[in-house]
């Protein structure tokens, strides 16, 4: 895999070359930007796998929620079967289609459902689109757009930008070199253009890492928060007695910090199943899992996985079946963050 890489390297700086030009045509305005009547947040990264986007979005959103705010949220909707626009919450009704919303957004209105009512969430490739129809159907307060770092073409009032701080340390390498060698979207030198830089620690503690100790504005520093236990019916299992027997399955890019939460927790991993990320779940993957369950065993999952296999309800309703809830927690800058949020709304 390693000698693959290094032959992909020729190829990773012709991306990158080709990325430096659209970046330098957009900056001098050959490339038109869209700007709407309402302020933008934008939350990307700039490699690929998970860094924290979606959770973060979701953090956001119930920061102006909780102010009595109303809130769009735009994303392609990653790995959806639909096309086009596609509303996945009206302020009324959460659209529960999976295939339709894809699983960042069918899980971000789950996650903000208590708030739907000030809620309108829209799935498509064209980010102006998806915010203008938002703005002229229900007149947001603000406009939260999920993984839009790349996505120059729809203007931003602030231009978040979020980093893998384990990925970066463990993985020296891919973090080196663009695609298709490494994992950068774009080189390091493109978060000259972010307005914020958040670090993300997920489960670890580690201070400021060297690539972002070069930009003039302080780094905020994030990490995960585990909550609790929850399934179907949002029952709370308690975890502060010993979990003996936990399968663990998942589909993300990295689980290394997904397992080690749960060990946190106190709970005896008995086996830990990867799938690869964004994984479609089949009735095949099911009945394996359900092959697998013991006597006081139970199974957790993410909640971005739970809510691909609440269709399997025989699995779910049947076995003891839960997903590992959790939030963003800041530990660094939380100040910084919010003086810029509350900017946009004043």
């Amino acid at each position: 895999m390693i000698l693959l890489r290094i032959i992909l390297i020729p190829f990773s700086i012709l991306y990158s070359v080709i990325i430096y030009l659209r970046n330098k045509f957009y900056d001098s305005g050959i490339l038109k930007t869209v700007k709407v009547s309402k302020p933008v947040i934008s939350v990307g990264n700039i490699s690929t796998g998970g860094t924290g986007k979606t959770p973060f979005t979701i953090f956001t959103a119930k920061y102006f929620l909780e102010k009595g705010y109303s809130v769009g949220i735009i994303s392609r909707g990653y790995k959806r079967k639909s096309e086009g626009l596609v509303i996945v919450c009206d302020g009324k009704d959460i659209n529960g289609s999976l295939e339709q919303s894809g699983d960042e957004l069918a899980m971000t209105a789950n996650s903000l459902s208590e708030y739907k009512n000030r809620l309108f969430i829209a799935a498509s490739s064209d980010r102006p689109e998806a915010a203008n129809y938002i703005i002229e159907n229900y007149n947001p307060d603000i406009i939260l757009m999920d993984d839009g770092f790349q996505h120059r073409k729809l203007f931003r009032d602030l231009d978040i930008v979020i980093a893998d701080a384990g990925s970066i340390r463990k993985n020296k390498f891919l973090n080196h070199f663009t695609l298709p060698s490494g994992i950068l979207r774009e080189s390091y030198g493109s978060l000259k253009r972010a307005d914020i830089i958040i670090q993300n620690n997920k489960d670890k503690n580690i201070d400021v890492l060297p690539v972002f100790k070069n930009y003039d504005e302080e780094i905020i520093v994030m990490r995960y928060k585990t909550e609790y236990l929850k399934d179907f019916k949002n029952i709370i299992l308690r975890t502060d007695t010993n979990i003996n027997n936990a399968i663990i399955f998942s589909g993300l890019a990295d689980d290394s910090s997904f397992l080690q939460m749960v060990s946190d927790l106190n709970i005896n991993i008995s086996e830990s199943i990867k799938y690869k990320d964004h994984h479609d779940y089949t009735e095949e993957d099911i009945e394996i899992l359900k092959s697998k369950f013991r006597e006081k065993t139970i199974f957790i999952t993410t909640e971005k996985d739970f809510i691909k296999i609440k269709n399997f309800k025989n699995f779910i309703e049947e076995f003891p079946v839960y997903y590992l809830k959790i939030d963003i927690q800041i530990e660094k800058n939380i100040h910084m963050l919010f003086k810029n949020y509350d900017k946009l709304v004043k």
